[in-house]
């Protein structure tokens, strides 16, 4: 087991996208370092070097076994993150930083035994997600020599990229349900983005078990009952909630942040690290329901009857 380090690093990681400090790489969303894309073991030990906090030092033992597991492995930074492979282009394994955890890729970890714990929306690929004083290294090792062993792909090259930068696009096939896109999209972000639009997705269904979920306007998620109730719209730098008509919403908590100026919408801004107030926004959307209930019912109050 890899010992804790000091709580510390949790906020380094609320820094991505800062400046960098004398000369160290620049934080990406989640706290992944950014590194230039080379090959060998330079850039590699670069990465792990400019990992936040306690990520660092389980970097460099990820390093170590995978180079113990598999002697004249083969690596690479792409992307943003350490590749190994038995060859150049032919990768069994990555892993890149987010900001509670090690997030590691086995590119063919479906057939493993046992199975690494994390699905993905790719079947052949699995995830093991390392957080701090969890890993477990005689797992990792077994995993590492049976991943250098399997047939390698060079193909696989090219779909990496999109195994680790996937967004929700919509399919074409009847199984492709709303919720299952959600799913996807959920799934494909896998940062603090994800989690947060996972989160507000739970939140949702719990002010309202009855409500309907759509994905519209290439591949937003949406939320109805009795009419649109609210959006989870995701940017680089915060999700958002637009309300439907969230200007004739009581708003006590001032969870409205964003598209303050219209008539018609109100939004609600989630950037990294930030708290939601769950109780606030449940009372929301539950408000947000019983406004298009009672607008569709006074609409139908007030249709004639058909004369005689």
């Amino acid at each position: 087991m890899v010992g804790k380090t000091p709580g510390k690093s949790r906020n380094v990681a609320k820094k991505a996208g800062a400046e960098p400090v004398s000369g160290r790489p620049t934080l990406l969303s989640g706290g992944n370092p950014q590194i230039a894309k080379g090959y060998g073991d330079a850039p590699v030990q670069a990465y792990i070097a400019a990992m936040p906090g306690w990520k660092s030092d389980v970097g460099r033992r990820l390093d170590a076994l995978i180079v113990e597991g598999v002697p004249g492995v083969h690596k690479a930074v792409k992307w943003n993150s350490p590749f190994y492979g038995v060859e150049d282009n032919a990768w069994f394994l990555s892993f890149h930083c987010f900001t509670k955890y090690i997030k590691v890729t086995f590119f063919r970890g479906a057939a493993l035994d046992p199975v690494p714990p994390g699905k993905s929306k790719y079947p052949e690929v699995r995830y093991l997600d390392v957080y701090e004083g969890q890993l477990d290294e005689a797992q990792f090792s077994a995993w590492v020599r049976q991943a250098s062993r399997l047939p390698g792909e060079r193909m696989l090259a090219t779909t990496i990229r999109k195994v680790q930068t996937m967004e929700n696009r919509t399919s074409g096939s009847n199984e492709a349900t709303p919720s299952k896109l959600i799913d996807a999209k959920i799934d494909a972000l896998d940062d603090w983005r994800g989690e947060t639009l996972a989160r507000i997705r739970k939140l949702i269904q719990q002010a309202d078990p009855d409500v309907i979920e759509e994905v519209k306007w290439r591949g937003v998620p949406v939320w109805e009952h009795a009419g649109i109730i609210c959006t989870g719209e995701v940017y680089k730098a915060v999700v958002k909630t637009t309300f439907a008509k969230g200007a004739s919403l009581e708003d006590p908590s001032g969870l409205f942040n964003s598209s303050l100026e219209g008539n018609t919408r109100r939004a609600i801004d989630f950037r990294e690290g930030e708290k939601i107030d769950e109780e606030a926004f449940i009372a929301l959307v539950r408000a947000a329901v019983a406004l298009n209930t009672s607008a569709r019912t006074g609409a139908r109050s007030q249709k004639k009857p058909k004369s005689a």
